[in-house]
């Protein structure tokens, strides 16, 4: 079989040792073509056209796993992209550097003029040979892919990552005879072979990678994942004329980006030759290679956005509900507590009937047949009256956990319909439409661009009844802040009277329609709380606009006065749930 003149073709050696991994195929097959042997052969041979005799001017990193080298005299900057996901280097024009957040990288290379930029013979590493005799290595192994400075005794003398860990550390890669002996791989089947066809070929020609492995496949009309024992020497023929027709193309490559919208989620493959197996996918070619590296680069960086913001969304929606239903269960068994309220006025109403009946210091009397225990010092009629005591508070607090039972069933459904929704979102323009739709909605469950303003501020927010927002100051300087700047005229503004305390603002505008007495009662409350009457059982607290509150010049911080003053006589206590 003729092969192409200037190719670079497998090796006949694919069970050599790299870096502990024992199969060639198993680090040099890679899903993407962006990492691929011939992709990065490519590239090697348009950077030197641009890079060579230029000097590295800047080398720095502003994201997390990449480098970003800047040159003299040219406005490009060189991306090299250890990242996982995007594992690939190409030049991005007019690139600027982040004002914060970047760090200096590899310092010796800095001044640096670049001699000559070579692919290695046969392994994943792009090389930039620098005056000084060293070389600085970009190589692309997936997770394990760095960028390392190298000496002339090939010992690594600096790294992009895991410097402590290289520094030191012999420069290994790859090494063999390259060859493509397609005789080679037709002797395999002279022996039971139980792999399938698409294994075998990325064993014996593993720089072809799964997407050309693939290619090459579907050219010669075999399914890839076919067993080998089933391949006859037709069979065998079609594969070899497809190869070379592969092999042919490549040394002509045109960069193309395919878009295939089957499914959910668009789907994007890189590649320097025709995809006949995408011949029905939407596909965008480019002359420039590394314009069809940023066109891939910026689809993924948009889904990967996409990714984090729902990942974001869902996180804080399912720690809602999840604490939602962790508080259902304690409110119900509190609930089943507090359903003796009929039973203690019975027990109370019993003992009043029969007081003649009650000893002096008992622990229990029976009673029409029913068995009530007492505390032996207190008389009958005091015994009464504590059982009728604990029914009035069993009936309190029965109405109150039912009432917030039923508030949290209520958070639980439309938190989880959220969550079907967001899981559903697959771009970019839907994920904004979801936001607008629901902001209010998210807004309630602490989630939105207004909760994230009001998570920055330095003051304790709660939500009372109405869905209204309370602001707490924090100290005296924090209550100037917070009444002078953060508050508005017909806002309502509380303050324990008589005591040191946290001024608190409830925003009138933050709930729907008008705050009410309970709002305003919790809001009371919040104030008797932060205040030096925190321990008192009932706490004069005033009440009055915003617009009424005025700070005298001079006066120390946390000073106002105030006019139109009413006053709520408050139980120190915070809303069950603390917003932020």
């Amino acid at each position: 079989m003729n092969i192409p003149d200037g190719l670079i073709h497998t090796l006949s050696t694919p069970n050599l040792r790299m870096h502990g991994r024992t199969a060639v195929f198993e680090y040099i097959v890679d899903n993407s073509m962006l990492t691929n042997y011939y992709t990065l052969s490519y590239l090697a041979a348009r950077l030197a056209e641009k890079l060579v005799g230029t000097a590295i001017s800047e080398a720095f990193s502003q994201e997390r796993d990449q480098l970003v080298l800047r040159f003299g005299g040219i406005d490009d900057a060189l991306i090299i992209s250890c990242d996982r996901v995007i594992n690939t280097l190409y030049l991005r024009p007019q690139f600027a550097r982040a004002k914060s957040n970047s760090v200096d990288v590899l310092e010796r290379c800095v001044g640096q003029t670049i001699t000559a930029v070579d692919m290695h013979p046969v392994d994943r590493v792009v090389m930039f040979r620098l005056k000084s005799g060293e070389r600085l290595d970009a190589y692309f192994f997936g997770a394990k892919s760095n960028v390392v400075v190298v000496g002339s005794d090939e010992k690594i003398v600096d790294a992009f990552r895991n410097s402590k860990d290289k520094i030191g550390t012999q420069a290994e890669y790859r090494s063999g005879e390259i060859l493509f002996d397609f005789d080679a791989f037709r002797r395999r089947f002279s022996t039971p072979q139980l792999a399938t066809i698409s294994t075998l070929l990325r064993e014996e020609f593993p720089t072809l990678g799964a997407t050309l492995t693939r290619e090459v496949l579907h050219r010669a009309g075999v399914l890839h994942a076919i067993g080998a024992m089933s391949i006859d020497e037709p069979a065998l023929v079609k594969i070899q004329q497809a190869l070379g027709a592969v092999l042919t193309e490549l040394t002509n490559p045109l960069a193309r980006v395919y878009i295939e919208h089957a499914g959910a989620e668009p789907k994007l493959h890189f590649s320097l030759v025709t995809l006949r197996q995408l011949q029905a996918v939407e596909e965008q070619k480019f002359e420039n290679i590394f314009e069809a590296i940023r066109f891939y680069v910026a689809r993924v960086r948009v889904r990967e956005s996409i990714d984090e913001q729902k990942h974001h969304l869902l996180g804080k929606l399912r720690q809602k509900v999840a604490k939602a239903r962790r508080t259902i269960e304690a409110v119900e068994a509190d609930l089943e507590l507090n359903k003796r309220a009929d039973e203690y006025q019975r027990f109370g109403e019993l003992l009043m009937q029969h007081l003649n009946e009650v000893g002096q210091r008992t622990t229990h009397v029976a009673l029409d047949g029913i068995d009530i225990p007492l505390q032996k010092e207190l008389s009958a009629v005091r015994n009464a009256q504590r059982y009728f005591d604990k029914a009035k508070r069993s009936r309190i607090a029965q109405q109150q956990a039912s009432e917030r039972l039923s508030g949290l069933r209520a958070t639980v459904e439309p938190a989880e319909m959220l969550i079907k929704r967001i899981e559903e979102i697959t771009t970019r323009d839907a994920l904004k439409e979801f936001m607008s739709e629901h902001n209010n909605e998210l807004e309630l469950f602490g989630i939105g661009p207004k909760t994230e303003q009001r998570e920055q501020l330095p003051f304790r927010i709660f939500t009372v009844d109405g869905g209204f927002e309370v602001w707490a100051g924090k100290s005296s300087k924090n209550n100037d802040e917070l009444t002078l700047k953060h508050a508005k005229p017909n806002d309502l503004w509380f303050h324990a009277r008589g005591a040191a305390g946290s001024h608190v603002i409830l925003k009138v505008n933050s709930g729907k329609g008008e705050p009410g007495k309970k709002a305003k009662e919790q809001a009371a409350s919040i104030a008797a709380y932060y205040s030096k009457m925190k321990n008192a059982k009932m706490v004069p607290v005033a009440m009055t606009e915003k617009k009424y509150v005025r700070k005298p010049k001079g006066a120390a911080p946390g000073s106002v006065t105030i006019e139109r003053e009413k006053v709520i006589f408050a139980e120190p206590a915070l809303p069950a749930e603390k917003r932020h």
